[in-house]
């Protein structure tokens, strides 16, 4: 049944017409057949994208922002011992069969793949506020799923960005959303189970993710994510997973169900939970909502994406909300500037996606328009448009 919903299903969520910007185009979609032995399991990817993905990726790795630490990183993350603890199992041989395919050294990919949990903290030049997921109930008592990953290396990710949908013995089990052919992600979809997706949240320092990630041997953030695919089984267990999963750098995970009040936000340090807030609609908290700093902490001014969208969300209710409703939200590009406000939809988005895991017809992601001026990330609603916000 699954495999019959997704072959048919619109790449656009039903009825969406959401707001175009600047040239918005889905990217390119792929069946990994997990059935396949791992090493050759993304050849057909390799050989279709390899023009493309590959000089994105060496220019990531030369970009001024990490070309300094890129030699010795390899050479610590890079090695076999290393590398098969942050990509174990089937994973590593995966790492191994796109570095055959596509000339790119395993230890690059290695890199490339932990690049999270080695950036993202408090004091990293890397940090970068970023990405909004929200997890909703409509009134019928259907749970729709919302991101939009923003991140730097826009244009280079947005140029490998694909679909990728695993399956198994012509069984389809998950859909992710990747950048270039890579084991981890982390968006995703099971069917008829949970989707995840993850934010960053800023903690600590750089050192603090190489001590987990070298002395304490923890798996890169993205593989996390890829286990859980295959392995959790339902709704609950999911939300048990990504509260208590040892990780290597601090997290927001946004979690959707297929039933009612099937709904998370977890908020995650290195080594346990902070917080679960849940879905409750009839205590009335039929949305949550979730950017890049803790619930009870104010997003700081120049960088408040959460009070547009609670506006949004707010004057769409719960009877409004489908897939087309939250297309728009994430797409609001004007904001109060002048009050700190941040566009949702900003200079450095680079795909949004929408999910049901009850339903495969609704998934749709696509590549925002590379034309910036038309983001309007800086722009200045106009009062009218404040006041129906």
């Amino acid at each position: 049944l699954w495999v019959c919903s997704l072959l048919l299903a619109p790449l656009l969520p039903s009825g969406c017409s959401g707001q175009s910007h600047g040239g918005d185009r889905v990217p390119p979609r792929f069946t990994v057949d997990l059935s396949v032995a791992p090493e050759h399991r993304w050849d057909h990817v390799v050989a279709a994208e390899s023009r493309t993905f590959v000089p994105a990726m060496r220019a990531i790795l030369n970009s001024s922002s990490v070309r300094d630490t890129v030699g010795v990183a390899k050479a610590i993350l890079g090695n076999e011992l290393e590398a098969r603890r942050l990509f174990p199992g089937e994973l590593y041989m995966e790492l191994q069969g796109i570095s055959r395919a596509s000339g790119l050294e395993v230890a690059e990919l290695v890199l490339l793949g932990s690049f999270y949990d080695l950036f993202a903290a408090e004091k990293s030049r890397m940090k970068t506020p970023a990405c909004t997921g929200i997890v909703a109930q409509a009134s019928n008592g259907e749970i729709f799923h919302g991101r939009n990953l923003d991140y730097d290396f826009t244009e280079e990710l947005a140029s490998i960005t694909y679909i990728v949908d695993f399956t198994r013995n012509g069984t389809m089990l998950f859909t992710a959303v990747t950048f270039g052919p890579s084991p981890g992600f982390n968006t995703a979809v099971r069917w008829g189970v949970f989707s995840v997706t993850q934010n960053e949240r800023d903690t600590g320092s750089v050192i603090d993710n190489y001590w987990d990630l070298l002395v304490r041997g923890r798996v890169a953030l993205f593989n996390r994510v890829r286990q859980a695919m295959e392995t959790v089984a339902s709704f609950d267990d999911a939300v048990d997973v990504f509260a208590h999963v040892p990780l290597a750098a601090a997290s927001y995970f946004i979690l959707g169900g297929t039933k009612q009040g099937e709904g998370a936000v977890v908020t995650r340090d290195r080594d346990g939970v902070v917080d679960v807030q849940l879905l409750n609609a009839t205590a009335g908290r039929w949305y949550l909502l979730e950017t890049n700093y803790d619930h009870s902490i104010a997003p700081p001014k120049g960088d408040d994406r959460r009070h547009p969208l609670q506006r949004a969300l707010n004057a769409t209710g719960p009877k409004g909300l489908k897939a087309s409703s939250l297309w728009e939200i994430l797409s609001i590009s004007k904001v109060n500037v002048s009050a700190g406000e941040r566009a949702p939809l900003n200079n450095l988005t680079i795909y949004s996606t929408i999910s049901q895991a009850s339903d495969p017809s609704t998934f749709a992601t696509k590549v925002r328009g590379r034309d910036r001026s038309a983001f309007g990330a800086d722009a200045e609603s106009s009062s009218s448009d404040r006041k129906s916000a």
